[in-house]
């Protein structure tokens, strides 16, 4: 939600139970990206182990919807003629920070030395919202949207600037990854999440929104090990990367007007993609690499740079080149006009089924992804048929 201050009113932390839900959402504000992200739902506790982080933070303010004025104020009528003191709370959270704080400098520990990192305000606090609530797919959107404000600021301190702004910029790009892992691993049906979110925000770029995908495919295929899907996720981030690098007059035209000469530019840039990280001196896993550097390579062999066929390419980089197609179908890139998510994923499963179409993505990979995909949204339609007819039969009860 962009940030419109006269949408919303601030109250003090100290005016909030933790323990005890109240009956009005409460919002972060992000500064830095201007926007307002929902951390709790009405009737939900905030939660003691919030209060520490917005304490460690020193973010005392939260916000609420103007609609809810009345209601708030009837929350704080209430607390007060029931004599319950939220400061009590507050000096409890303050005590649990500092103990945690004096046991680190006694004794620190590789954790403790971890947690010592700097991180961003925003990168931090996104993560806290995601892991607090079980957010709709709009307001994941809306974090996405944050994101990937942060992302491309992350790429141009990578691609543009110095040494210490480069290392800085690959510690942001980690973090948002954590923040994409946590969206993509809170969905309920991977099939209408992946609709949503294409459908929610227009303003999701391009790498952050193939991240989430990418690695939302991956949990379709029964993918369980965190580090290879924050891998495949950094694949993502980084894996055009290399454009930077292209003639700026290519990429200023429709790709369905390119020349000979203009694809051939254009290819390039999954080489230099690979590069920049390699120059980085970062450590990442080689998975890594082999990701970005397959990531246009075609199952039939009709890919580049290295055309590749088979089994030659790996699955993890068959989910990534996926998520880049459904994309690309979704943005008009691939075919010169924009399809709706569920016209880029019927095109992408008539496409494998078609004997001779070029096959981008092994047509096994892509049957058994959306197999998941569709039973998974089949048995979510029969759930909410009969939660209806339930309901139906109820009021006639009545």
């Amino acid at each position: 939600m962009k940030a419109d201050p006269a949408k919303m009113f601030p109250v003090s932390v100290k005016k909030l139970k933790a323990e005890d839900g109240a009956p009005f959402p409460l919002f972060l504000f992000l500064k830095k990206n201007n926007k307002f992200i929902p951390i709790r739902l009405p009737g939900d506790p905030l939660g003691l182990e919030k209060y520490q982080q917005i304490l460690e933070k020193n973010h005392l303010e939260l916000w609420v919807p103007n609609n809810f004025q009345e209601v708030f104020a009837s929350y704080a009528e209430y607390l007060t003629t029931t004599g319950q003191d939220p400061v009590e709370e507050i000096e409890k959270a303050v005590q649990k920070v500092e103990e945690k704080n004096s046991e680190q400098k006694l004794s620190p520990t590789n954790e403790a030395l971890e947690e010592t990192i700097v991180k961003s305000e925003e990168a931090e606090l996104v993560r806290d919202a995601i892991e607090d609530e079980e957010l709709t797919p709009e307001e994941k959107a809306q974090v996405l949207s944050s994101v990937s404000q942060d992302v491309l600021r992350a790429l141009n301190q990578i691609t543009t600037r110095g040494e210490a702004a480069r290392k800085e910029g690959l510690q942001r790009c980690k973090e948002i990854t954590d923040e994409i892992l946590m969206i993509a691993a809170q969905d309920s049906n991977i099939y209408e999440e992946i609709i949503a979110l294409r459908n929610s925000q227009e303003e999701i770029e391009h790498s952050v929104l193939v991240g989430t995908v990418a690695v939302m495919f991956g949990l379709a295929l029964g993918y369980t090990d965190d580090k290879l899907l924050a891998d495949l996720t950094v694949a993502s981030i980084f894996h055009d990367i290399g454009l930077v690098r292209v003639k700026p007059g290519v990429l200023s035209r429709p790709e369905q007007k390119w020349s000979t000469e203009d694809r051939t530019e254009y290819e390039k840039h999954v080489d230099a993609s690979v590069a920049i990280l390699k120059e980085s001196d970062t450590e990442f896993h080689p998975r890594v690499f082999r990701m970005i550097a397959e990531h246009h390579e075609n199952y039939d062999g009709s890919g580049f740079p290295k055309s590749l066929k088979g089994t030659a390419i790996d699955e993890s980089s068959a989910l990534l080149h996926l998520a880049n197609l459904f994309d690309r179908l979704c943005t008009g890139k691939q075919t010169g006009t924009d399809l709706s998510p569920k016209d880029a994923f019927d095109y992408i499963y008539d496409l494998v089924q078609d004997a001779d179409a070029v096959q981008e993505v092994n047509p096994e990979l892509v049957q058994r992804i959306f197999q998941f995909m569709l039973t998974e949204k089949d048995a979510a339609d029969q759930m909410k048929e009969q939660a209806a007819e339930r309901v139906k039969s109820a009021s006639k009860n009545v």
